[in-house]
């Protein structure tokens, strides 16, 4: 007599009956998913890939509240934040630079390796032949 343990709660296959739900948020949420992925993937090459991520991420921000998924709501807010930061910074730096005004294109005094200290241990004072 072989007994057969049959786990609860648990099916690994679908039954002929009833065929998979693929509804509209999910589909969403996973086109936005691997829209963001790829995003991700090459951010550092292009600017718009870092503006497709941070659209993606707004849209998994409204996909995961729709949905009730708090944390990951929370974690993709964060990161369109970082991502918007990241896409602003050339824009915000050039901003400041004009702020400022013409003084930061002067250019600084130029160290003499006579008062280098560094320089003079390790070759002697100027002029000398080591």
């Amino acid at each position: 007599m072989s007994q057969q343990f049959i786990p609860v709660g648990v099916h690994l296959a679908l039954t002929p009956g009833s065929p998979g739900r693929l509804d509209v948020l999910m589909l969403t949420g996973f086109v936005l998913a691997f829209i963001q992925v790829a995003c991700y993937a090459y951010r550092r090459q292009s600017r718009d890939m870092g503006v497709g991520l941070f659209l993606s991420s707004i849209g998994l921000v409204v996909f995961a509240v729709v949905d009730g998924a708090w944390p990951l709501a929370m974690m993709e807010v964060v990161l369109a934040g970082s991502t918007f930061l990241r896409a602003t910074r050339r824009l915000r730096s050039k901003r400041r630079r004009g702020a400022r005004g013409v003084l930061q294109n002067v250019p600084k005094r130029p160290i003499s390796p006579s008062t280098e200290a560094r320089l003079t241990r390790l070759f002697g004072p100027p002029g000398s032949r080591n």
